[in-house]
């Protein structure tokens, strides 16, 4: 093999693909980015068998072959050569030269027959979702997700609810409910619900960048995300997903609006102390207005009035104040309607004019 290609083409596509490298695998191969070059191009594909992510772009091949490297070393040595032209060459062996100006380095690689050959999705179903409403999707729900992928892996992904014309994206950590809905005509004639982890739909928002072309594909146990120049597949979660329609009030004791800056301003203020006592925030409402407060011993104490701009009740709860700051990210709008269900049920956070996210978030004991 011999090829050569520009270095801040190959030190970006080599960042995008070894992202799904998890590092835990006890098979070597697995921390490898396999590197091929054919047809006047370069493909680098790095997978966990969980995650992959593929890349391919022009590159001049003077000999075709193929070798799998060390991800993070070759990352880190690409990263640090000189702008301008890298040459790679593989020599009888594993063993890649690599060249730029006046500097060689040499890499130990694995033979690519030892990379596992990634299945290919057969009889799948095309769905469209645009790249900017996927991408709405994701940001409005992966935050409310649980990091622990064993324990219950459902809680660390996202419930994508498919219809003909409309997509909906549900994450939820069993303390918190993010829903996030998109009209799209999406090619479909009939629901479908798919279960992805949230760490592969995270990678595809980093990889993604700006492009305007993507193709989903969804297999049996496999989803795959094409883009022009990079692919991303990921395994579904099989474990069954909660049932979340049924946790969503239909009713509400009490009903408020708040100005959505003010009331992100002032829980930014009680977080300041919050994060030194488990992010704990004391909401008291009376009449037209509510107060946050935070005391931390031997600290300080922090405590700021809010007003409603609509609605009057007497309520007090206590929350995660980064539960509440995080939800609030996906409200755009000038005022926030919040529902009060309860002293030991979810607060809402939705919307002024009530479309497209809702988010729910459980009070913590006293």
């Amino acid at each position: 093999m011999r090829v050569a290609c520009e270095r801040e083409i190959l030190t970006k596509n080599i960042g995008a693909v070894q992202r799904a490298i998890s590092g835990r695998s006890t098979l070597p191969v697995l921390n490898n980015i396999l590197m091929e070059a054919k047809d006047e191009q370069l493909r680098l594909l790095a997978t966990d068998i969980e995650l992959a992510i593929e890349a391919k772009f022009p590159a001049k091949v003077e000999k075709e072959g193929s070798i799998t490297f060390p991800g993070k070393y070759f990352l880190e040595i690409v990263r640090r050569l000189p702008s301008g032209e890298v040459e790679m060459e593989l020599e009888k062996g594993t063993i890649i030269h690599i060249k730029s100006g006046k500097t060689h380095f040499s890499i130990s690689g694995l033979s690519s027959d030892e990379f596992p050959i990634l299945s290919q999705i057969k009889d799948g179903a095309g769905v469209n979702i645009k790249p900017e409403n996927l991408k709405a999707l994701i940001e409005d729900t992966t935050f409310a997700t649980s990091k622990d992928e064993v324990t219950r892996p459902e809680l660390s992904g996202i419930l994508l609810v498919l219809y003909p014309d409309k997509v909906q994206a549900v994450g939820t950590d069993g303390n918190r409910l993010a829903l996030r809905e998109i009209e799209e005509e999406t090619g479909i004639t009939s629901k479908q619900e798919v279960l992805l982890p949230s760490r592969a739909l995270e990678e595809y928002l980093r990889i993604s960048g700006d492009e305007e072309e993507l193709k989903i594909i969804i297999g049996q146990n496999q989803v795959d995300f094409i883009m022009p120049a990079k692919k991303l597949s990921t395994r579904k979660i099989q474990s069954k997903f909660p049932s979340w329609e049924q946790v969503i009030p239909q009713s509400y004791e009490a009903t408020f609006l708040v100005d959505t800056k003010k009331f992100q301003e002032a829980l930014d203020r009680c977080y300041l102390l919050a994060r030194l006592i488990a992010n704990k925030v004391h909401l008291k409402g009376e009449g037209g207005a509510f107060l946050l407060s935070t005391t931390v011993p031997e600290v300080g104490s922090v405590e700021e009035e809010v007003e409603w701009a609509q609605g009057t009740a007497n309520i007090e709860l206590h929350f995660n104040v980064r539960y509440l700051l995080e939800g609030l990210r996906g409200i755009k709008t000038e005022y926030t309607f919040i529902g009060f269900t309860g002293k030991e049920r979810p607060l809402v956070l939705r919307p002024s004019d009530e479309k497209g996210y809702l988010y729910l978030a459980m009070p913590l004991r006293a």
